[in-house]
């Protein structure tokens, strides 16, 4: 039986039987099975004047030197009892530990121990060269690197970098310490997939969080979740239309979005800018009942009707038939330009498709509702030739009013184009001959009725004449009947 010592034997001893003995060795000999390189957390069991040890749970505690656990400064941040992650260094001499090699702390000896475990080293960028960066490693040593490697992107100049203190990793190191290599960009690329590993292993469809637009394109833009990317579609950017991404998005710009799907194969990301903010489509019906009217500002134009901005993320559409209550409308850029401030009345909504159907001739007052009152069969009216279709003139009148001339009571020849005698732009006064209120339809005829200006020509004649006075051709029968009773 082995004898071995245990603190809470009375005695001071106890027994261990062959297997539990067999077990302790191992697990001993487990403990002691870390190598350089390897990243270790320990708890700081005492501080000394060049060292700190940790106990790593191996045999021998780790130490770490005093200044890597200063502040700016100067003083000692750790204490006993404190947790502390560190990476091996070396077993020579003990485990030797370092939280990132420090410049001042870089000899040619241990800069090689940091390249052959590929542990990261502390370096001043001290000039640009051909090629890259003098870096200044400390010791003496002063390392080249390539000026790909300073960044994950590409960099021009490098000016920025100067005097700028960052971590590396020796790539390449001869034993003199005259030819090393160092890259940042490593480093960089190493964390990048570290966070992308941990950032897809929490990431799910309806996350909302912070990213990095990383590039914009005409379709959309690419934004770092951490350490992943993933694509807001230009369609995703906004409640309201966006032509340009560019316009609304900056490489560098830190946005909030959300995630709308992951494919488990791609490993694609759907990311959405305008679903990770409030939808100005809640309580849609309260903020714009339908029957009310509001101000708007036109945004688009086409042929169809015209897209009004009631509100940032709403727009609604004004059909071609909805403008005005005077005649057909061609094109909706014939009644309105982008611009310009509209009101309008509110027709419809239809919220699970997102559109609202607006109205203009619905806030003004419709002229075929007096047209009855206004004109009258048999009477004379003045308007001016709109155009000429085929089977007849339509003339505007007064208010907007369009009327109709069936080419039949145009009185004109057979054979004789109404353009000639009908000119679009040319006054010309005809006779009512029908008004239909119901539907909308006022139809005229040409009669034996004076225009203004044949009156006031024949009048100039009589009065050349030595007539003073021409009344009407029942004033003159009457006057005559008159002249003959005398």
């Amino acid at each position: 039986m082995v004898k071995v010592i245990r603190p809470e034997d009375e005695m001071g001893q106890g027994e261990v039987s062959p297997s539990e003995f067999e077990k302790m060795l191992k697990d001993s000999l487990e403990l002691e099975s870390v190598q350089p390189g390897e990243m270790v957390s320990g708890i700081v069991v005492a501080v000394g004047e060049e060292m700190v040890f940790l106990d790593i749970g191996c045999k021998s505690e780790g130490m770490l030197p005093i200044d890597e656990c200063r502040g700016e400064s100067g003083e000692v941040e750790v204490k006993v009892g404190d947790r502390v992650e560190a990476t091996v260094l070396t077993l020579k001499g003990g485990i030797r530990l370092s939280r990132s090699l420090k410049k001042n702390q870089q000899s040619t000896e241990v800069l090689e121990d940091a390249y052959e475990n590929r542990i990261p080293v502390e370096g001043r960028v001290k000039e640009v060269r051909k090629g890259g960066f003098a870096v200044d490693l400390g010791g003496g040593v002063t390392a080249f690197c390539p000026i790909s490697q300073i960044d994950l992107r590409y960099v021009e100049g490098g000016s920025q970098f100067i005097d700028q203190v960052f971590n590396f990793r020796i790539t390449e190191f001869d034993s003199e310490g005259k030819n090393v290599v160092v890259s940042r960009r490593m480093l960089l690329e190493e964390e990048h997939q570290a966070q992308a590993r941990e950032t897809r292993e929490r990431l799910k469809a309806g996350a909302v969080l912070d990213g990095t637009v990383k590039k914009v394109m005409p379709y959309g833009a690419f934004v770092d979740v951490g350490g992943v990317d993933g694509l807001v579609h230009v369609s995703e950017m906004s409640w309201e239309r966006v032509e340009n991404p560019e316009q609304v998005l900056a490489q560098g710009q830190v946005v909030r979005v959300k995630v709308l799907s992951i494919d488990s194969q791609t490993g694609k990301i759907a990311l959405s800018i305008r679903e990770a903010g409030a939808d100005p489509w809640d309580a849609i019906e309260e903020r714009f009942p339908v029957g009310s009217t509001t101000t708007g500002t036109v945004t688009r134009i086409e042929p169809y009707g015209a897209f009004v901005k009631l509100a940032p993320g709403i727009e609604g559409l004004v059909h071609v038939s909805e403008m005005t209550w005077l005649g057909r409308v061609k094109h909706a850029g014939d009644v309105v330009k982008v611009g310009e401030a509209v009101q309008v009345a509110l027709l419809g909504i239809d919220r699970e498709r997102k559109r609202i159907a607006l109205g203009i001739k619905q806030t003004q007052a419709d002229p075929y509702e007096s047209v009855a009152e206004k004109y009258h069969p048999g009477s004379p009216v003045t308007g001016t030739v709109q155009r000429i279709g085929s089977g007849g003139v339509f003339v505007e009148l007064d208010g907007g009013v369009i009327a109709f001339l069936p080419a039949s009571l145009a009185g004109v020849a057979r054979g004789e184009p109404l353009g000639a005698s009908y000119k679009p732009g040319k006054t010309v006064t005809l006779k009512v001959r029908e008004v239909d209120s119901q539907h909308r339809r006022v139809t005229l005829e040409a009669g034996e009725v004076e225009s203004a200006e044949e009156r006031s020509e024949f009048e100039a004649f009589m009065k050349n004449q030595g007539v003073a006075k021409l009344g009407s051709f029942g004033e003159l029968l009457q006057k005559a009947l008159k002249d003959k009773n005398k």
